[in-house]
């Protein structure tokens, strides 16, 4: 099954049915996840999925819809954060809780390119850790980070002001 599911992820017209087929596998799809997000899962060629481009970033999306449900998949995660995913971000902050190292991990994104600077900021916000003693003494010293999360903080806000309970809550919710 994950073959398949992977093979579609390679197409356009099919990644989304096989995303959603995967979030709805809820905790079920994690081995799947995990086996490609570790670079085991491969082609007829044996080349990893990971390495093909829309398969990763499927799965890290669906890592990202199933939210806390996703909280093993948090160590791949973060290493493709380090890689500079931005979607790698929205997944973490999908999390609800973070671990020490993708705390330190987001924290350094804040002075990456905007998308991940921004995205870091928000999964640190949506974590609750937006004044983790991290942040705050990254912040301290850079600029740029401290206006990354000033301007994310606002927005957060203000998106939260106007949120119907529940939304923007990294509640898991595939919407």
């Amino acid at each position: 099954m994950t073959d398949s599911v992977f093979e579609r992820f390679l197409h356009p017209a099919t990644m989304i049915e096989a995303e959603i087929q995967l979030i709805k596998g809820g905790a079920d799809s994690l081995p799947a996840l995990e086996s490609l997000l570790k670079g085991e899962a491969k082609n007829r060629f044996g080349i990893p999925y990971m390495q093909l481009g829309l398969p990763l970033r499927c799965a890290l999306e669906v890592a990202r819809r199933l939210g806390p449900i996703a909280k093993p998949l948090e160590p791949y995660l973060r290493e493709q954060l380090r890689r500079g995913d931005a979607t790698a971000a929205m997944a973490l902050g999908s999390l609800g809780t973070l671990e020490q190292e993708s705390i330190a991990q987001l924290t350094i994104s804040l002075e990456g390119r905007p998308d991940l600077a921004m995205e870091s900021a928000m999964a640190l916000l949506l974590c609750g850790e937006g004044n983790h003693p991290t942040v705050l003494e990254m912040v301290a010293g850079s600029k740029v980070a401290a206006m990354m999360l000033e301007r994310t903080r606002a927005y957060h806000d203000r998106v939260r002001q106007n949120a119907s309970p529940g939304h923007f809550q990294g509640t898991g919710s595939p919407e």
